[in-house]
């Protein structure tokens, strides 16, 4: 939304040394932020590149005056939240070592806490016949949250995701598409990632050459004997 509004990263830069120097001047007055405010606004901050330790201990301090039980498994904001704690604990080391103890421990909480994204159910055709053909060949196929991120055919026993990328434009302008930073992300914490793409799988024609295809993947890559 920033991106078609016309506001750039240093506009950015200006909104967050504002939140910095001016919000809690602003919460002392007794003008405080909402939770769901304060979590998008650092969610923005992180999704677009931007980081500061200062502006983030303001935004969770906010945030956390809710308290997390009173939020619904399956809300935006807890969605968000969980990325938040994934882009500090995996891209933004520096910045993770200058939060303070209760910033800590509360992104800490939220990583412990479940979420559930409704899309984990919700198939498409390529990831229902995908995880059909994978099951042929023995693959589990399973469904499992990790983190912010459903990961739809899985073994997560061996921590093996085979991806159904869906073919799509992103917008002009972002740091990272989102199927590149959830492979990223999934690999940082131990996940062996693997995709199919919607456009290869179309291409394949005949039962028998989407058979050969998985089958090809899971020899390829030492799977069969899983």
């Amino acid at each position: 939304c920033f991106h078609i509004a016309g506001v750039g990263t240093e506009r950015l830069r200006l909104i967050y040394e504002h939140i910095e120097s001016e919000f809690p001047r602003f919460e002392a007055a007794g003008a405080l932020l909402p939770m769901p405010d304060a979590v998008r606004l650092c969610h923005t901050m992180l999704a677009t590149g931007q980081t500061s330790a200062q502006a983030i201990i303001v935004l969770m301090r906010a945030a956390s005056r809710e308290p997390l039980v009173q939020i619904p498994d399956d809300a935006r904001e807890l969605q968000m939240l969980k990325m938040i704690e994934m882009l500090v604990r995996l891209d933004y080391l520096h910045t993770q070592e200058q939060l303070p103890p209760d910033v800590t421990e509360y992104l800490s909480v939220v990583r412990s806490l479940r979420y559930y994204d409704r899309e984990l159910r919700r198939d498409t055709a390529l990831s229902y016949q995908l995880a059909f053909f994978l099951r042929k060949h023995g693959f589990p196929s399973k469904r499992k949250m990790v983190g912010p991120y459903p990961v739809k055919v899985c073994d997560p026993d061996e921590r093996i995701n085979i991806e159904p990328v869906e073919d799509r434009e992103w917008r002009v302008g972002m740091p990272e598409e989102p199927p590149a930073r959830k492979r990223r992300h999934l690999e940082a914490v131990g996940w062996r990632c693997f995709e199919v793409h919607a456009s290869t799988w179309q291409a394949l024609a005949t039962y028998q050459n989407k058979a050969a295809h998985v089958r090809g993947l899971l020899k390829e890559n030492d799977l069969l004997a899983l």
